[in-house]
């Protein structure tokens, strides 16, 4: 018998992004764990190279691969075709470009960076295929579902849309992420990466907006204003380890011997990672979300992080808050975070309570949600 179950399409060709793949695969995954999900069939299109970073997921799940590029004329051409072909009932759109086609369609924006701070794109191209684009997608998706009120706000103002038309629905934590992490875990993770303690973990890599300069210049300053400091900077993420740019700024403060650049985490090492941090720098110009900062939250260490955009809306009152360009005041938050007990224990308890806000069960049963809202639209 064939089955008649509503099909949905979900684009997970980004599961490796730095951002945008913890959203993909932990959102599956929580979303396979409902028991709402079985009303579905779900077509998960990724890369086959990418198996690996695939969730287990349920016999009503069906992996198809789809190796066409993000950002590519191949996406808008082949891949649109494809989901003709399929017949899905509704496609989820996991980031701002949406395919033409003839289903229902949902659309995740995660923030609007490169519309608001252009001077982060590489060219004026780029900036014009971001705002055609993700205009296009928001006037084509039934739903529009973005991460925090502070995107939603941005999108409502910059485009004009109504404010109705956008479900705010949090990312979640892990349960891998907790205050408990054992010691053996946080040890290994601290030798693969070459780490020694006591440890300051800026997690980010070297775009523009990810302050990852103003980080250093700050670790400096700290170091001058405390030469007790024992700490080592930990610079991490997707941040190549031959920068000249950092590399020269690194060189020109000489704080060379205090900084460690272990690249790229292995999503499983992460948790050892921030449990074994003394304290999270994440004082970045602009965010979505900021999922590190609830991540490290649960893990029972204390964040630094920016008094700007979903960052505040997120971590206010259970972070120590900064300016992102005020490097003194990074400074001091690093001083105070890593010395006062006080007020290190203060926003470790804080930031555990707020952690318990973001459930990637409670974000999948809203997403399935939208799912039903918009297939109930009925057929175009």
């Amino acid at each position: 018998m064939n089955d008649r179950r509503p099909a949905i399409g979900i684009d997970a060709r980004k599961l490796k992004d730095f951002g945008i793949g913890s959203y993909i695969r932990n959102l599956l995954e929580a979303v396979a764990k409902r028991p709402e999900s079985q009303r579905y069939r779900f077509r998960v299109y990724a890369r086959l190279a990418d198996a690996e970073w695939m969730p287990s997921l349920p016999e009503n799940f069906e992996i198809v691969g789809e190796d066409t590029p993000g950002y590519s004329v191949a996406e808008l051409t082949r891949f649109a075709i494809r989901l003709f072909r399929d017949r899905l009932d509704l496609f989820h759109a996991t980031h701002y470009v949406l395919p033409p086609l003839r289903s229902r369609a949902v659309v995740t924006i995660h923030d609007i960076i490169h519309l608001l701070y252009p001077q982060f794109l590489p060219n004026r191209v780029a900036l014009v295929y971001a705002r055609v684009m993700i205009r296009r997608a928001l006037a084509r998706a039934d739903r529009i579902i973005t991460v925090s009120y502070n995107s939603k706000r941005d999108l409502v103002d910059y485009f004009g849309i109504s404010p109705s038309r956008v479900d705010v629905i949090y990312n979640g934590v892990s349960s891998r992420f907790r205050p408990d992490v054992p010691m053996e875990e946080r040890g290994r993770v601290a030798r693969k990466y070459g780490l020694r303690t006591p440890y300051l973990l800026f997690l980010g890599g070297e775009k523009p907006h990810k302050n990852v300069q103003n980080v250093v210049r700050a670790f400096a300053e700290a170091r001058r204003a405390r030469p007790d400091l024992p700490h080592l900077l930990a610079l991490a993420g997707p941040m190549p380890k031959n920068s000249a740019r950092i590399d020269a700024l690194i060189s020109a403060l000489d704080v060379g011997k205090a900084i460690a650049r272990p690249g790229l985490i292995d999503e499983d090492d992460l948790p050892g990672l921030f449990a074994g941090a003394d304290v999270l720098l994440y004082p970045t110009l602009y965010e979505g979300f900021g999922l590190p900062v609830v991540e490290a939250m649960a893990c029972g260490t204390p964040v630094l992080t920016s008094s700007t955009s979903a960052l505040q809306e997120i971590a206010g009152g259970y972070a120590y808050l900064v300016d992102p360009l005020d490097v003194d005041a990074i400074a001091r938050g690093i001083v105070a975070l890593s010395t006062d007990p006080k007020v290190r224990n203060d926003f470790v308890e804080l930031g555990k309570k707020r952690a318990l806000d973001f459930s990637w069960d409670k974000a999948a049963e809203r997403t399935l949600e939208v799912y039903g809202e918009a297939l109930a639209r009925g057929g175009r």
